[in-house]
């Protein structure tokens, strides 16, 4: 019999599994999740807990640790692969939802929405806010994975031009999404007129966008 521990919040419907007993535990505290994981076989999270060597040690029975979402950031990866227990995500779960967000804000700002529903409710009517038109505008993606992907995607259908930034993304995935991959980040600051980013948190993107790389930007 398996025992599985689900210590954070999330739709789980009638999940049931012959041979494995599912314990839904959401918002446990730290200190009882210590306590009780040296019972169980796999523990499934969100980003609420944090999955570190410390709890990764106490779960003498642990064999695979589930992330219900994309990112990994809250577990330890490092001491995971020492203990030998197995990591695994949903790479797929927000993709669509992220990338239609990121797009609805870049539209808000390019229509100029949020500040027009302000102005409308204080019983101001400004016919000369416009707004921009996206066709001809050029997006700069930073991180054109799952979900710079589909932005790309969403931003091709609005006939802008759109330019990536990815070292580690290979030419010809960028040309079959329409998209002009390039190899120096300020090259693409300077074009665009809109930026968006989808990069996982690390060493190496922290502090990646700062105050030269925004006056970089065009203005206006």
């Amino acid at each position: 019999m398996w025992r599985v521990l689900v210590s954070d919040d999330m739709r789980l419907g009638d999940v049931r599994y012959p041979g494995v007993l599912l314990d839904y535990r959401p918002g446990i505290g730290r200190e009882e999740l210590l306590e009780i994981i040296p019972a169980y076989d796999a523990l499934i999270t969100r980003s609420r807990t944090q999955v570190d060597a410390e709890l990764l040690k106490r779960g003498k029975r642990l064999k695979v640790v589930g992330r219900g979402g994309v990112g990994v950031d809250n577990v330890d990866l490092e001491a995971a692969s020492r203990l030998g227990i197995l990591v695994v995500n949903v790479p797929e779960a927000n993709t669509r939802s992220a990338a239609e967000l990121a797009f609805g804000l870049l539209l808000a700002a390019a229509r100029g929405i949020a500040l027009s529903d302000r102005k409308i409710r204080a019983g101001e009517w400004d016919r000369k806010f416009l707004g921009l038109e996206l066709k001809g505008k050029t997006l700069g993606i930073i991180g054109l994975g799952r979900i710079g992907s589909q932005v790309a995607r969403f931003a091709k259908a609005f006939e802008m031009r759109v330019l990536a930034y990815d070292p580690y993304i290979p030419r010809t995935r960028a040309e079959s999404l329409g998209v002009e991959l390039l190899e120096d980040l300020s090259d693409l600051l300077r074009q665009s007129h809109f930026l968006t980013v989808h990069t996982p948190l690390t060493e190496e993107t922290r502090g990646m966008i700062g105050r030269r790389e925004l006056y970089l930007l065009p203005r206006g």
